[in-house]
């Protein structure tokens, strides 16, 4: 190694905290980015680049490189996310944050020719502004922020495991297999966007049926039995009556899991739900007293009405003792506690 290269890495040996100093400032900016974007993600990470990775690099390429301020990558920081959509907007809010060196930076997805699969990620090439918000130390100092899905994050990590650098050397077979699965993964990516907005449409539309009490017929699924529990009139007033008898606030949750229980009682469509209200209403509000007006709560589920409005159900119903059991397995998963719950259901029903 020249003398040039050894006094870049005395250079990096010095400033190396400031670059981990630095690294968790992004980590924590990107962090924050994401979160007020609303935008979920797999993972925001980063690395300092290790001393012998340097050198390594140095060895190979140090004719490039001047001073470690040409180096742009000691810190890498990379953002994970689920769809190809939020890169741009993650994208954007980088921009706004961070002084991004344009020259360096680039969007190598641009790069893929018409005629050509791949999969590649938004790089920034970025840095912090020097002033009163940030320590000196760690201002001016450049890195590198990726930004890609969890689909381009394995084509990327597959490449980088099995040596797959570039085209040159490699047999045409394989070549035409890589670009296939590129080309799949690219799809998928597409149709992973294709599918979120589909459910987005479809939940729009259930609500505004649910609103305008034109849902009977819509089978029940996690999406329309949540937006009935939020917006029916019938299903409000109950979940708040019963809140009312504990005294408690409603705190929302998914009722999800009360759909084999609505499935196990015959209940398929939103417009069964509205008839249990009607038919059990009564009984499950005694129910509801029975088993809360002299508990201490603050809080009650927002699925609470489902829970009374099923037992009733069974009650009205006449399920017999074993066929009662079976319900209450659904939720508490062995049989002693179902045989208690039924023994203490069908005193309740005496008692009412």
């Amino acid at each position: 190694m020249n003398l040039k290269c050894r006094l870049i890495l005395e250079d990096y040996r010095k400033q190396r905290d400031d670059f981990l100093k630095l690294g968790d400032t992004v980590q924590e900016m990107l962090s924050d980015i994401t979160r007020d974007l609303g935008i979920s993600v797999l993972a925001i990470e980063h690395r300092v680049k290790a001393e012998n990775s340097l050198a390594g690099k140095l060895e190979r390429k140090g004719d490039r490189y001047n001073a470690l301020e040409d180096i742009t990558d000691i810190l890498g920081c990379r953002v994970i996310c689920f769809l190809s959509d939020e890169i741009d907007k993650i994208g954007q809010r980088v921009e706004e944050s961070f002084v991004i060196d344009r020259e360096n930076s680039s969007d190598k997805r641009a790069l893929i020719q018409e005629d050509a699969f791949g999969y590649l990620s938004l790089h920034y090439i970025c840095s912090l502004p020097f002033g009163d918000k940030w320590p000196d130390e760690i201002c001016g100092k450049k890195f590198e922020v990726q930004i890609r899905t969890i689909l381009q994050h394995a084509w990327s990590a597959i490449h980088h495991d099995i040596g797959y650098k570039s085209d040159f050397g490699v047999p045409r077979e394989i070549r035409r297999q890589f670009a296939r699965l590129a080309g799949l993964l690219e799809l998928a990516d597409d149709e992973f966007v294709r599918a979120r907005d589909n459910m987005v449409g479809y939940t729009e539309s259930i609500r505004q049926r649910i609103k305008t009490d034109d849902a009977d017929d819509v089978a029940i699924n996690m999406i329309s039995l949540k937006e009935y529990v939020q917006h029916n009139k019938k299903m409000q007033s109950l979940i708040a009556e019963i809140a009312d008898i504990a005294g408690a606030e409603i705190h929302e949750i998914d009722p999800e899991s009360y759909i084999p229980q609505l499935a196990f009682l015959g209940v398929e469509k939103l417009g069964d739900i509205e008839k249990m209200i009607i038919e059990n209403h009564s009984l499950a509000i005694s129910l509801a007293k029975n088993a809360l007006s002299a508990a201490d709560l603050d809080i009650v589920s927002s699925s609470v009405a489902l829970r009374f409005l099923c037992r009733a159900e069974l009650l009205n119903k006449s399920y017999d003792f074993d066929r009662i059991v079976e319900f209450l397995k659904i939720s508490l998963g062995t049989k002693e506690k179902a045989e208690r719950q039924a023994k203490h259901l069908l005193r309740q029903k005496e008692e009412c």
